[in-house]
C-alpha cells in the first residue's frame, strides 16, 4: 500500500483530511497470481474488497489494486491483505522463524485523520 497522506516526521504517521481517500498499491504472491486484495480501516477486525486491476501479461507479475477509504476525524490503522490463486492469504501475524525468512504479513500504516 502506498500510504496515503503526508507524514508526521517524528512518528511517521500519516496525516489526512477527512473525507473520500484513494488507496493504491501493488500485492504479489510466489505461488501464483493475486486474485483478491482486501483493505481494513481499523486494523484488521474488518475487512472490505478492494479493487484488483486486470491482471498483466505474466500471472506472477505485481497485481495493481485500489480502494476508497472514508475517513473520519481519530487515529486508525490502515492494513490490506491479499489472496493468491491458491488460496494464500497474508497472516494477520508472522510465523517466527531463524533466518527472519518469508516475512509476508498484512502491512499496516498508522493514519491520523484531523
Amino acid at each position: 500500500m502506498a500510504p496515503p497522506g503526508f507524514p508526521d516526521f517524528m512518528s511517521r504517521t500519516r496525516v489526512v483530511h477527512p473525507g473520500p481517500v484513494r488507496l493504491h498499491g501493488r500485492a504479489w504472491s510466489g505461488y501464483g497470481p493475486v486474485v483478491r486484495v482486501e483493505f481494513s480501516g481499523d486494523g484488521g477486525r474488518t475487512w472490505t474488497e478492494a479493487a484488483v486491476e486486470p491482471r498483466g501479461p505474466h500471472p506472477w507479475a505485481w497485481q495493481a489494486w485500489t480502494c476508497v477509504w472514508e475517513a473520519v476525524p481519530g487515529r486508525h490503522t490502515l492494513s490490506v491483505r491479499a489472496t493468491d490463486g491458491e488460496g494464500r492469504t497474508q497472516p494477520l501475524e508472522q510465523p517466527w522463524n531463524r533466518g527472519g525468512f518469508g516475512n509476508n504479513l498484512v502491512q499496516r500504516a498508522p493514519v491520523l485523520c484531523c
